[in-house]
């Protein structure tokens, strides 16, 4: 009986390893915030938060691991207005990148008056390997009139 036991228990293995390493990981969409642990989250922005009121010029600052960055930059992209209008440009670290650490960042984006209140920060994990898995990003809801 023990022969028939140890089996059993190498085909659960082998089935578990290969739903591990073969079995599709969800959707190819991309993931929001991918997080080491809750409390560690990749990327934090300090300005500006959820729902400020913002103007041109926009500076954005916060800190995200060295992973989120790829030549010490990342994209990001300001939604404005209608007919999908918007700003695209790269945050700079301010410090050295090639961590698993928090480094600092910061970009400054200019953008025209939107005729219309709502508005969205998109940032991008910089992925050169365009593995849609490894796909990750913030989106920070703004306003820009009160």
């Amino acid at each position: 009986m023990s022969k028939k036991l140890l089996v059993a228990f190498f085909i659960a293995t082998a089935v578990a390893i290969y739903l591990l390493v073969f079995a599709p990981q969800g959707s190819n969409s991309s993931k929001e915030i991918v997080s080491t642990t809750a409390n560690s989250p990749d990327i934090v922005v300090d300005t500006p938060k959820p729902n400020d009121v913002v103007t041109s010029p926009l500076v954005v600052k916060g800190k995200a691991k060295g992973t989120w960055y790829f030549e010490g930059q990342f994209p990001i992209t300001l939604y404005y207005g209608v007919q999908n209008a918007f700003v695209t440009t790269n945050a700079f670290a301010l410090g050295e990148w090639m961590t698993e650490d928090y480094v600092d960042f910061e970009v400054i984006i200019n953008f025209p008056l939107p005729p219309e209140n709502d508005g969205l920060l998109v940032l991008e994990k910089d992925n050169p390997s365009d593995l849609r898995e490894l796909d990750a990003n913030l989106s920070i809801p703004l306003r820009f009139h009160e």
